[in-house]
């Protein structure tokens, strides 16, 4: 290679460098750093106070030696310029800390029903409902595209957001779709029927939970035993703002707030039996939907099933439904 080629090739590799940089660290910058998320953080010189931190649902993280410190609502650049400035007091010298994003779980959306593969998913940016049904294989054959759902936490209790996906993919809708928000859950339903959600077969159950996802319902399971083999519920739920998202009889969607703290303080007699396609979602403290902070209770596991039976849950529901039918009889 000629001088001249090597001096080409030095300049093309300053132009990409220069093009790229300002793309990656803009990324960096721009992300804000929530609950949930995954940071990894490493210290220049100094291998051992390498490690990975989850933010805690009050923003905070423990990062020894400083202890405690806020995470939450910074840059992972703005993150490490403060442990930088903190750990000079045990370092004795100044050292670079670089912060990155592990699992962006503060940035989470949740997948239900007629796709290949429904679930959790966190990205840095998140996409528009296409690029979301891409990223869980596609819609299945049995999909009912016209008819998707935006499960969206509100202070009020869920917002119900329906969408014609197939009339945007044919080019008839003009209008773009919703942008999606953290903690939204997109419904894709069955043109089957018979469950709203993923069909006849199974119930989900979503948030502060061990373990999320979709459950076989079989003729009909109990809330309080979907919350056990879900795990039981994590120290940030918050059990008396849960919320269960059913079909109406009439069509459309009865969403029903349900306070599990009371059920479980004061016992009831009779079962509650969730059915195929019903979404159950326990929030979380900090950012519940109504923000107020529940202590006490971290688990269900160890409840025996008569505590956990629901009858004051059907009471709960059986009224949401019958004031919505009353309200359409009264519109019709």
């Amino acid at each position: 290679m000629s001088n001249r080629e090597a001096v080409i090739l030095m300049v093309v590799g300053f132009v990409v460098s220069a093009l790229v940089a300002p793309t990656a660290l803009a990324q960096q910058s721009d992300y804000v750093i929530g609950s949930g998320d995954v940071l990894s953080i490493s210290v220049w010189r100094h291998p051992e106070l390498d490690r990975s931190v989850v933010v805690r649902a009050n923003g905070r993280i423990t990062f020894p030696p400083i202890g405690e410190l806020t995470a939450g609502g910074q840059s992972p650049t703005e993150l490490g310029r403060d442990l930088s400035l903190r750990l000079r007091d045990f370092t004795r010298e100044t050292t670079q800390v670089t912060v990155s994003i592990e699992q962006h779980n503060s940035r989470s959306v949740y997948v239900t029903g007629q796709v290949a593969a429904p679930g959790r998913y966190s990205f840095e940016r998140i996409p528009d409902i296409l690029q979301l049904m891409t990223e869980t294989g596609g819609a299945l054959p049995s999909a009912d595209l016209s008819n998707v759902s935006i499960i969206r936490p509100t202070a009020t209790g869920p917002e119900i957001i329906t969408v014609d996906v197939n009339s945007y993919m044919r080019g008839q809708r003009r209008t773009p779709l919703p942008d999606l928000r953290p903690g939204d859950t997109v419904d894709v339903p069955s043109i089957i029927g018979g469950g709203g959600v993923g069909g006849p077969g199974l119930v989900y159950i979503f948030g502060q939970v061990g373990a999320p996802g979709a459950y076989p319902a079989g003729d009909g399971i109990d809330l309080m035993q979907l919350v056990s083999l879900a795990g039981g519920t994590t120290p940030d739920a918050r059990l008396d703002e849960v919320s269960i998202v059913m079909d109406g009889s009439r069509g459309g969607q009865v969403v029903a707030k349900v306070d599990l703290d009371g059920v479980i303080e004061h016992g009831t007699a009779t079962p509650f039996l969730l059915q195929g396609g019903d979404r159950v979602f326990v929030p979380e403290v900090s950012t519940g939907f109504t923000g107020s902070v529940l202590g006490g209770v971290t688990t269900v596991l160890n409840w025996s099933r008569d505590v956990m039976s629901a009858y004051l849950l059907y009471l709960t529901i059986d009224r949401e439904i019958d004031d919505k039918e009353a309200r359409e009889a009264t519109t019709n």
